[in-house]
């Protein structure tokens, strides 16, 4: 596998040299490593949210034609109304 450099800015740098003095990580290889997991487990939970999102649309789309809603005001009067 092919490595490239990895430039960290002061505030990446600082926070791994922290997570690593602190003990929670044993080098520089297990912070970037969990946050790679991290970032791949916030992908998976994305790609899902988009997945799932799409369908409801077109769950939506297949219902029947689109009717008309109250608006927001309306709503809210009608509430204050009941009230």
């Amino acid at each position: 596998m092919k490595h490239d450099r990895i430039l960290l800015d002061e505030r990446q740098a600082a926070l791994v040299e922290r997570l690593v003095r602190s003990g929670r990580f044993s080098s520089t290889t297990d912070v970037i490593g969990y946050s790679l997991d991290l970032l791949e487990q916030r992908e998976a939970a994305a790609a899902l949210f988009l997945s799932e999102l799409e369908d409801e649309v077109t769950r939506g789309l297949e219902s029947g034609p689109a009717v008309a809603m109250e608006t927001a005001d309306e709503l809210i009067s009608a509430f204050r109304r009941r009230r």
